[in-house]
């Protein structure tokens, strides 16, 4: 009996027809998946050149919209999705890169079927070719709420989701990719890998959210308080979950993310007052935010509750040392 084909894959790419498509295309073409096709949406509109219908072998179609217009960052998304053939889809911004192995090793590792977002880790790239950092993070799906867990490119998902009506929301110019996996994470179990699959030139592009010339804050704060309002409600479920909170704000203690921790710390607290984990390590999310007082109050509770315990004793003497450096004189 013949072996089932391996599914195809559908990798998304919105092009405004820069230079840099070439090596977007390329890396697509080079995955050591035997099954894809490439799909390059003409965001720029009409005037998008030609482009080959194979790359490598691989299959490549160009979309272009109609009437003439440029799309915005959704729109182009949209057409993206509702273009795919494919069972797994994947986007690719025009200025990144795929590891030949991305698909491999996402679609290789073991998962189960409600696992049907799976993504790894992303390299950031400067302008000079030099990594400075990595995207990509493990954790329950709260982690939401304070930073986004992956990237379009180490994302992979699966077309049942499109099915089910999941589209980018039109009214973020940015962010729309943040939303569009909140939005997958809340009808999905998600599969994190931890391997680099795929590079994010941070210093290139257009969206004032990556690094260098690309960097801005201007309209972060007002983006992350629309996806807030927006999934109010999801949030506030996993954040029930038990031990959602505890977790979340652990894993952004330990990635220095101190305001974030101290947030997740203290709603675990209110939930749970009596918790020695979580008084523990809000104690030291507010140390580290500078906040001495609470701190201490913190760790005196928990070692009340659990007296003459080593790790406790040991954060609180830390806690008294620095509070003594603090003082003046």
């Amino acid at each position: 009996m013949a072996s089932a084909s391996p599914p195809l894959v559908s990798i998304l790419i919105r092009s405004m027809e820069r230079p840099v498509l070439r090596r977007a295309i390329a890396s697509a073409a080079a995955q050591t998946w035997p099954n894809l096709e490439i799909v390059v949406v003409a965001a720029c509109g009409q005037r998008h050149g030609a482009l080959p219908d194979q790359v490598n072998g691989r299959s490549l179609r160009l979309i272009k919209p109609d009437p003439d217009a440029r799309l915005p960052r959704a729109e182009a998304a949209n057409l993206a999705l509702e273009s795919a053939r494919g069972e797994w889809l994947n986007f690719l911004d025009d200025d990144d890169e795929l590891l030949p192995q991305h698909l491999s090793t996402l679609l290789g590792a073991e998962r189960r079927p409600d696992q049907r977002v799976i993504y790894a880790r992303t390299s950031v790239v400067d302008a000079a070719g030099n990594i400075t950092g990595h995207c990509g993070v493990p954790g329950h799906p709260l982690r939401y709420y304070y930073e986004n867990l992956s990237t379009p490119n180490g994302t992979l998902f699966h077309r049942s989701l499109v099915d089910e009506g999941l589209r980018f929301d039109t009214r973020f110019s940015i962010y729309e990719d943040y939303d569009f996996f909140i939005h997958c994470a809340s009808r999905s179990s998600l599969l994190f890998v931890d391997e680099e699959t795929s590079i994010w030139h941070a210093h290139e592009g257009e969206s004032g959210l990556g690094h260098g010339a690309n960097s801005g804050t201007a309209r972060r704060a007002e983006l992350n308080e629309a996806l807030t309002r927006k999934w109010a409600g999801q949030f506030d479920r996993w954040a029930s979950e038990p031990g959602a909170l505890l977790l979340t704000g652990q894993q952004l203690l330990k990635r220095g993310e101190t305001a974030a921790a101290c947030h997740a710390l203290e709603r675990a607290l209110q939930q749970q007052p009596g918790d020695i984990n979580a008084l523990n390590l809000a104690g030291m999310a507010n140390l580290q935010a500078g906040n001495v007082e609470r701190a201490e109050g913190l760790l005196r509770e928990a070692l009340r509750l659990l007296p003459g315990h080593p790790a406790l004793q040991e954060n609180l003497a830390l806690i008294l040392r620095r509070r003594s450096e603090a003082r003046p004189g």
